[in-house]
C-alpha cells in the first residue's frame, strides 16, 4: 500500500499572504493541518513570547473558526472538528480534549466519560451568516481566521465574500496582522470569492502541487496578497465509486457527465457563435450543421480571449451595448430571423460540452432555465 502524503503548511506559509486559499482533495489532511498549525500550536507558541507580544495578546493568539451557517457551529459539530488534534501531547498532559461554551472554545481535561474541567481559552466558533451581530465587538485577541468548506456545490450566503470581509474588519481592527485561511475541496469553481476576487483565471489554470499569489488593490495605496495552493495530491485512492470519486480521491474538480459531440466538430460547419458571461466565466456558444444530416448542435466551451464589440454577449454584465443580452432566449437586437433561430435551436437536446467540467460549470453559472 502507497504511503500517503498528507498535507503540511510548510510551503503557503512561506509565502505571508494576507488570505490563503487551500483546496485538494477530501482527506488529504489540510484540515488536521489548519487546525494543528493556526489553532493550537500558534496559541500554544504564542505564550512562550507573550511579554514581547502586544497587550490585546496578553492571553495568547487566538483563533476563529468560522462556517457558513449557525447549524454548523454546534458544540457537537465544533468537538467533533477537534476530535483527531493531538491535544494532551501538544500540551504535554496539562489537557486531553477540546469544551465548548457561549461559542468559546477551550482546553479542557476529561475526568471521565461525562465531566470535562474547562481550562484556558483559544478561540471562538462564528457563524458566517451571523457577522453583522459581532461588528461592535472585541476580537483584538484573534490572530487567525479559518473558514472550513469554502467551495460548495450550492449553498453560499448572498454577498458571501462581503460578509467575509466584514467578519474580517471587526476582527482585524485595521491592524493589518489577521490572518485568514480558507480551507475547501474540489468541488466547484464556480465559488462567489473566486470570480469577486478575479481568482478564475489563476484557479483554472492550476496544477496539483502549485501556490500562485496575486495582490489585489484595496483602499487608498493598500493591497491585499493572497496565496493559493492546490494541494499535491496523497497518491492513494480514497477507495469511493460514482461521479465523485476522481474529486474524493485525486483532487479534480467535481463533475458529472455532460453531453459531447456525436462527431468530430471537423464533420460540422460553423453557422454563428455568441459568448456566455456569467459571473465572470466565459463561455463561447457555436451553432453547428452537421455536414452530412444537416442536423443542428450547439457546442459550449470555455473562452479567455477579449470581446468583439460586435459580438452577442449574452451576461449579467449590464452594458449599455446593443450586443449585450440578458437572457438568451429574450434577445432585444433587431434582428427577427436571428432572434428566431436562437429561440428554438438552444435547446437541451441541441446543446453539447467540450468536457464534462464545461458543462457543469457552464450549468452552474448561467441564471437563465435550459429548454428541453
Amino acid at each position: 500500500m502507497n504511503k500517503i502524503k498528507y498535507y503540511t503548511l510548510d510551503r503557503i506559509k512561506q509565502e505571508d499572504a494576507d488570505i490563503n486559499i487551500i483546496f485538494g482533495e477530501k482527506g488529504n489532511g489540510k484540515s488536521y493541518a489548519v487546525k494543528h498549525d493556526r489553532a493550537i500550536n500558534n496559541y500554544l507558541d504564542s505564550l512562550k513570547d507573550v511579554n514581547n507580544l502586544p497587550e490585546y495578546f496578553k492571553n495568547g493568539k487566538r483563533f476563529m473558526l468560522v462556517r457558513r451557517l449557525k447549524e454548523e457551529i454546534t458544540k457537537e459539530k465544533i468537538l467533533q472538528y477537534f476530535n483527531d488534534a493531538k491535544i494532551e501531547e501538544l500540551t504535554h498532559g496539562e489537557y486531553n480534549c477540546i469544551d465548548v461554551y457561549t461559542h468559546k472554545i477551550y482546553f479542557a481535561k476529561r475526568i471521565d466519560y461525562e465531566h470535562k474541567e474547562r481550562g484556558v481559552q483559544i478561540g471562538y466558533a462564528i457563524a458566517l451568516s451571523t457577522e453583522q451581530s459581532y461588528s461592535s465587538l472585541s476580537f483584538l485577541d484573534v490572530s487567525d481566521i479559518i473558514l472550513e468548506e469554502v467551495f460548495s456545490r450550492d449553498r453560499y450566503l448572498y454577498r458571501e465574500p462581503d460578509k467575509l470581509m466584514a467578519l474580517y474588519s471587526t476582527v482585524d481592527r485595521k491592524r493589518k496582522t489577521t490572518k485568514i485561511w480558507m480551507v475547501g475541496n474540489t468541488i466547484s469553481r464556480v465559488c462567489p470569492y473566486i470570480y469577486d476576487w478575479g481568482l478564475f483565471d489563476i484557479i483554472s489554470k492550476m496544477k496539483q502541487g502549485e501556490i500562485k499569489t496575486v495582490t489585489i488593490p484595496s483602499t487608498d495605496d493598500d493591497t491585499v496578497k493572497i496565496a493559493i495552493e492546490y494541494c499535491e495530491s496523497t497518491g492513494v485512492s480514497s477507495h469511493t465509486i460514482g461521479s465523485s470519486k476522481d474529486m474524493i480521491g485525486k483532487g479534480e474538480w467535481m463533475t458529472v457527465e455532460q453531453p459531447h459531440l456525436p462527431k468530430s466538430i471537423t464533420k460540422y460547419n460553423k453557422l454563428f457563435r455568441l459568448i456566455f458571461w456569467y459571473k465572470k466565466m466565459k463561455f463561447i456558444g457555436e451553432l453547428l450543421q452537421d455536414k452530412e444530416s444537416r442536423e443542428i448542435a450547439w457546442f459550449i466551451y470555455p473562452f479567455e480571449g477579449e470581446i468583439d464589440d460586435n459580438t452577442i454577449v449574452v451576461s449579467d454584465v449590464i452594458k449599455p451595448s446593443r450586443y449585450y443580452q440578458r437572457d438568451i432566449y429574450n434577445l432585444s437586437i433587431n434582428n427577427d430571423k436571428l432572434r428566431s433561430i436562437i429561440s428554438t435551436t438552444f435547446r437541451e437536446q441541441n446543446i453539447f460540452y467540450a468536457t464534462d467540467l464545461t458543462g457543469c460549470e457552464f450549468k452552474q453559472v448561467i441564471d437563465f432555465i435550459i429548454r428541453r
